[in-house]
C-alpha cells in the first residue's frame, strides 16, 4: 500500500469503532482475518483480509503506515477451547506486528490495545496506578489466559518499546469497555437488550457485588487520537516503557448490579416510563465472590490521562449507558 497514516489490525468492536472515529482526521485502513463489520461499510474505510500470524503476509498487506493499532486478540471462551490458535494470534501475532513497526522505517509507532485485566479481578484493594502489578492468577479459571495473553502483549510491546530508539510502542489499558457495538454476550449489552425486549435484567448473587472499572468507546476514541498525535508529533524522549502506559478508565468502579440498575432506570426513563424492567438476582449455587464494600476499596488513578494525554474529563458509566439506551430506542418514545 502507499504511505498513509493509520492501520488498525483487528476489526472488532474496538478496532471498528476507532477506525470509524479517526477516519474523519486521518487516512486510515484496517486489517483482518474477517470482513469488517456490517455498520462499518458506508465508511468507505480500507480493508484487506490478512492472517496476524503470517509475518510475510501481513508486512506485505499493511505496507507504509505511520502508526499502527493494534487491537486483534482471540477472546473468551474461544480462547480456552482454541489454545494453539490462541497463541499464535495474541503472542505470535502481537511480535509480528512490533517487528514491522520496528523494521518499517515509515512507521513511527504502535499503540496497543492493553486491558485492565492484566491486574486481576479479585481481591484489588488501593489506588490502581499503571504499577499496580500483573495478576493473572487473581481471576476467575475461564479468564487466566486471557490475562496472560494481555500480560505478554504488553510485555513484547514493552521489549521492543525498550531497545527501539526512535519509535513508541505504547499501552492504553482499557477498563471494560460501553459502546453501541460492544460483543452481545458482555454484561452490560446482554442487561439492556433484556431490558429494551421487555425482559428480566438476571444478574448472578455469586458475582454481583463484583467491582467493575468501565470506559466509554467514545473516550477510548479520543484517547487514541491523542495517542497518535504525540507519536506523529513529538520525538521519543523517554526509554522506560512504563512512561508510554496509560490506564482509561471511569475512576470510580460500579458493581455488577450497580450496572444493573443503572440500566433499568435508563430504560424506563428514555422510555418515559412504558418499559419498566424488573432485576431478578440469579442463584447458581457458586459462593459469594465479593461483598457489598469490595468496590469502595479501589480506584483508578487516570493522572497520565490528563497528564499524559491531556483528556480533562472521562464520561461516566451512567452517561455511556444513557447514550446506548437512547440510541437503541431511537425515535421509538
Amino acid at each position: 500500500m502507499k504511505n498513509y497514516d493509520i492501520a488498525i489490525v483487528g476489526s472488532g468492536f474496538i478496532g471498528s469503532s476507532l477506525a470509524e472515529f479517526l477516519h474523519n482526521s486521518f487516512d486510515v485502513a484496517t486489517f483482518d482475518i474477517v470482513q469488517q463489520p456490517e455498520w462499518l461499510s458506508n465508511y468507505n474505510i480500507p480493508h484487506k483480509i490478512c492472517d496476524i500470524r503470517n509475518f510475510n503476509q501481513l508486512s506485505k498487506e499493511i505496507g507504509n503506515p505511520s502508526v499502527i493499532i493494534h487491537t486483534a486478540i482471540i477472546q473468551i471462551p474461544a480462547i480456552n477451547e482454541k489454545k494453539d490458535l490462541a497463541y499464535e494470534v495474541n503472542v505470535i501475532g502481537t511480535q509480528n506486528i512490533c517487528k514491522i513497526v520496528a523494521e518499517n522505517p515509515n512507521i513511527k509507532g504502535i499503540v496497543l490495545t492493553g486491558s485492565w485485566h492484566v491486574f486481576g479481578e479479585q481481591e484489588l484493594i488501593g489506588t490502581i496506578t499503571e504499577g499496580f502489578g500483573y495478576r493473572p492468577d487473581k481471576v476467575e479459571d475461564r479468564a487466566r489466559l486471557y490475562a496472560l495473553s494481555k500480560i505478554m502483549q504488553e510485555c513484547i510491546v514493552r521489549f521492543y518499546d525498550e531497545k527501539t530508539q526512535d519509535k513508541t510502542f505504547g499501552v492504553v489499558r482499557l477498563a471494560t469497555v460501553l459502546g453501541e457495538h460492544m460483543p452481545k454476550e458482555t454484561a452490560a449489552n446482554l442487561f439492556i437488550t433484556k431490558a429494551l425486549n421487555g425482559d428480566e435484567i438476571t444478574p448472578y448473587r455469586h458475582s454481583m457485588y463484583r467491582p467493575m472499572l468501565y470506559v466509554a468507546i467514545e473516550d477510548v476514541c479520543k484517547a487514541f487520537e491523542k495517542y497518535i498525535k504525540i507519536i506523529l508529533e513529538t520525538e521519543k524522549t523517554q526509554t522506560n516503557s512504563f512512561h508510554h502506559i496509560v490506564n482509561l478508565g471511569y475512576p470510580e468502579p460500579i458493581t455488577i448490579l450497580d450496572l444493573a440498575n443503572i440500566v433499568k432506570e435508563s430504560v424506563i426513563k428514555h422510555s418515559n416510563g412504558k418499559i419498566q424492567p424488573k432485576i431478578t438476582i440469579v442463584d447458581k449455587g457458586i459462593s459469594e465472590l465479593y461483598t457489598l464494600e469490595d468496590k469502595n476499596k479501589i480506584r483508578l488513578d487516570i493522572r497520565k490521562v490528563k497528564e499524559f494525554l491531556k483528556i480533562d474529563r472521562l464520561i461516566s458509566p451512567q452517561e455511556a449507558i444513557d447514550e446506548i439506551v437512547k440510541k437503541k430506542l431511537g425515535n421509538t418514545f
